[in-house]
């Protein structure tokens, strides 16, 4: 099952801010289902942002959820960092950079600390790490990568069985 809620994206000055607070969202969740897993993950609004919650499993190689925009260009050129206010329990989680829509291509990103109270989180671009598959490349995100980012996300981050919780107010790259 596919949920979808719209995101306002709203250009502050230079900063460009995802604003979850906003009437409509149109991220959407994909588990490892698309894989053969049985994960399950769902999303719902709230007064704060949206809550993006399941369970992970590593039943049939499963082992992940996300909660992802839609395909669409986000030219982080003019930005050197990114804020994120959430809070999360359960399976960490991380913020995601993808510059291809073939899942097999490297993405790229940061992991996020838990916290069960709100807090905001700052990552220079420059400190995402890039990934193929789950494994670390030992490459970062180059300067000349920031143009080609077509979708961003949270995933969970830990190849373990369990509950997550995981609400965002904001992303704001500056």
């Amino acid at each position: 099952m596919i949920h979808l809620i719209l995101v306002f994206i709203i250009p502050i000055s230079s900063a460009l801010m995802i604003n979850f607070t906003s009437a409509d969202n149109d991220w959407y969740i994909i588990n490892d289902g698309v894989m053969g897993g049985l994960s399950k993950g769902n999303m719902v609004e709230t007064d704060d942002g949206v809550l993006f919650y399941g369970e992970v499993s590593l039943k049939n190689n499963g082992g992940f959820s996300s909660f992802r925009s839609p395909w669409e260009s986000y030219d982080l050129t003019n930005y050197s960092k990114v804020s994120i206010r959430y809070k999360s329990e359960g399976i960490k989680k991380a913020f995601v950079m993808e510059t291809d829509k073939r899942f097999y291509i490297p993405n790229f990103k940061v992991s996020l600390p838990s916290s069960s109270e709100w807090v905001t989180k700052e990552f220079k671009l420059v400190d995402f790490k890039q990934y193929r598959l789950g494994n670390p490349t030992g490459e970062s995100l180059q300067k000349d990568q920031k143009e080609d980012i077509i979708r961003i996300g949270f995933i969970t981050d830990e190849k373990r069985a369990g509950d997550f919780r995981f609400e965002v107010d904001y992303i704001e790259f500056e």
